[in-house]
């Protein structure tokens, strides 16, 4: 995990302008390295729950903004620490009052890179609940997970309805999950009707799952399938490749990315270019890439264009 320096020089000064109590060497650094750990804990902990590495990756980005935000808001709010003593330090005779509220204003116009670094992590918090998009190298593993578990939870509503209109009763069925079953059974959730009727899900009904519940699980069913059959076909499709002057533009469908690949490396006013039109390097594939998709490829033949003099 990458943490970024804190400036122990001026975190020292604009203690010592504000406060008679010696400073505590390291300090600052040891603060900022607490919250830090902090959030690598929080990282971890996501990266646990993604469901594909482009989660993971997105999740460890926000991880990095933080840290690198937090250490720019410390380091920022300490220099401005040292541009003017407080009152208690230098006393109240001649005490420049104007300085002193320019640095209380840029202190308050500080705060707002405290509350971006805070947003970061807010945001690093739910990284595993992003969208996987079908551009993403392991959507189709994701969603046949997916199709696996919204077949499983078919299965078990239609087999409890099964169950109930035999018995009457729940006891002794498995396999429907706590929550759902506290749901299920809970009164009051609905007018009581009839001599024994309670009020719940379960009696107004009359079965464990309505009609609608399992209308709405075979439209989702449906729905991912048709999506990964749409994959599926994309995937199968012959990767698109073509040899031009000096490097190759390829379009590889398995691992969703387009590519641009260079006999050497390219020069600093290239690489400039290639970052601008959202190229990275990926040392895995020797390529610079970016995801596949009608953006991507537009961004590719705005780079080619320049390559090939045509622009």
């Amino acid at each position: 995990m990458r943490t970024y320096t804190i400036n122990e020089s001026t975190a020292r000064l604009s203690h010592e302008m504000r406060s008679f109590d010696d400073y505590e060497k390291g300090s600052a650094t040891a603060g900022y390295n607490a919250d830090v750990a902090e959030a690598a804990a929080i990282l971890e902990r996501v990266k646990a729950l993604c469901s594909t590495e482009a989660q993971k990756e997105h999740a460890e980005y926000l991880f990095d903004r933080y840290a690198r935000t937090l250490a720019e808001a410390i380091n920022r709010d300490n220099e401005i620490g040292t541009r003017c003593p407080s009152v208690m330090i230098c006393g109240a005779g001649n005490f420049p009052t104007r300085k002193k509220e320019k640095q209380v204003k840029a202190w308050e116009a500080n705060h707002e890179t405290f509350r971006k670094a805070e947003h970061y992590l807010d945001l690093l918090k739910t990284a595993h609940t992003l969208t996987v998009k079908s551009n993403d190298p392991e959507v189709l593993d994701y969603l046949r997970e997916k199709l696996a578990g919204l077949e499983a939870g078919h299965e078990m509503m239609v087999s409890a309805n099964a169950y109930y209109r035999k018995n009457k009763t729940l006891d002794g069925f498995e396999g429907i999950p706590a929550d759902t079953m506290a749901w299920i059974t809970k009164p009051k959730v609905y007018p009581a009707g009839g001599r024994n009727g309670d009020g719940s899900p379960l009696q107004f009904h009359g079965k464990p799952f309505p009609t609608y519940a399992l209308s709405n699980s075979n439209a989702n069913i449906k729905r991912v399938k048709e999506r990964i059959t749409k994959l599926e076909a994309a995937k199968a499709a012959a990767p698109v490749e073509e040899e031009r002057s000096g490097y190759t533009y390829r379009e590889d469908t398995e691992a969703m990315r387009v590519q641009l690949i260079f006999d050497g490396k390219p020069d600093d006013e290239t690489r400039e270019l290639l970052k601008r039109n959202g190229f990275r390097w990926s040392p895995r594939n020797s390529a610079w890439q970016r995801q596949l998709t009608a953006n991507g490829k537009y961004a590719a033949h705005q780079v080619m264009d320049v390559l090939d003099g045509n622009a």
